[in-house]
């Protein structure tokens, strides 16, 4: 076996090799990208740093485990795009874990990981390093077909753009996955798009949709609704609003999204637009020993 950082040469065969692990529920793991190309896109992204944020194991031309360090800076945490091993896992995982280590332990103060039960090798190694399960989530699915619109239409449901970012700032919570500026961002992509709902001129509430496949599959990213206007309805219109655009503008076949365990008040609310529980992903997060990080420039 040989642990080695992740080279632009290989970054085609790897993403293929990522694409076809995520696609099984005993190695899945969250916030992998859902297709090829934009694995392509995201593990390529970390091979632009100085520090190595990408590990690949292989078996002379096999490839038999990867671990990818997905960093958010300013936040001081990562989050893990995998471990994977397809053979020996205990010693593939905790190989690549130790080289992976060095930079966490530079740069981030918190670690975190995620994917379904039934991934039992990665189970196994958050128990190893003591990682604390601070999330579990079901992913709920509504088919084209499961979808009954109503007639109403909302006039208060507009798009939103950089000069609202101070009102939905206040919306979106702080430790979300993607910050108010990535998710502006990602909101201009074809085929994502970011709503906001108004009264009297202010921003009430907003979603956020992004397509993972197109022509095939959707995601409500975030629905976030004011303190002061929650109960009202305005999440419903919301909803309905993107699963319109998604089932009958896009043509999506079926979008889905992810709920706490403990929020059974909105699981409920899903559920009556058609959603159903298709399966439950486990975050867990570390607190990482710090060391003082060197200086240096940490792009090329």
């Amino acid at each position: 076996m040989n642990i080695s950082e992740l080279e632009v040469k290989n970054l085609h065969t790897v993403a293929n090799w990522l694409y076809h692990m995520n696609e099984i529920d005993h190695h899945y793991v969250a916030w992998l990208a859902s297709d090829p190309n934009e694995i392509f896109e995201q593990i390529w992204t970390l091979t632009q740093f100085k520090e190595p944020l990408a590990y690949v194991a292989w078996e002379g031309e096999e490839i038999i485990g990867f671990l990818g360090i997905l960093p958010f800076f300013e936040q001081k945490l990562c989050r893990l795009l995998g471990p994977f091993a397809t053979k020996e896992h205990q010693a593939v995982i905790e190989s690549m874990w130790d080289k992976a280590s060095v930079t966490m332990q530079l740069y981030f103060d918190v670690v975190k990981v995620a994917c379904f039960e039934a991934n039992h090798h990665l189970l196994a190694f958050t128990k190893r390093h003591d990682f604390e399960l601070y999330n579990v989530e079901k992913t709920l699915a509504v088919h084209r077909t499961n979808f009954d619109p109503s007639a109403k239409e909302s006039s208060s449901i507009v798009d939103l753009h950089q000069d609202d970012f101070e009102d939905v700032d206040k919306l979106h919570p702080k430790a979300s996955y993607y910050t108010t500026e990535e998710m502006m961002q990602l909101s201009r992509h074809s085929g994502n798009q970011l709503w906001g709902y108004q009264i009297d001129g202010a921003i009430a509430g907003y979603l956020y949709f992004e397509t993972i496949l197109e022509g095939h599959e959707g995601e409500i990213c975030f629905v976030n609704v004011s303190k002061h206007e929650q109960g009202s309805g305005i999440g419903t219109e919301l909803i309905e609003h993107a699963l319109q655009y998604a089932f009958h503008a896009l043509d999506l076949d079926v979008v889905t999204l992810s709920v706490r365990t403990q929020n059974e008040q909105a699981e409920n609310l899903y559920k009556r637009f058609g959603f159903r529980v298709i399966n439950t992903i486990h975050a867990y997060q570390k607190t990482i020993e710090k060391q003082k990080p060197p200086v240096l420039n940490i792009f090329h």
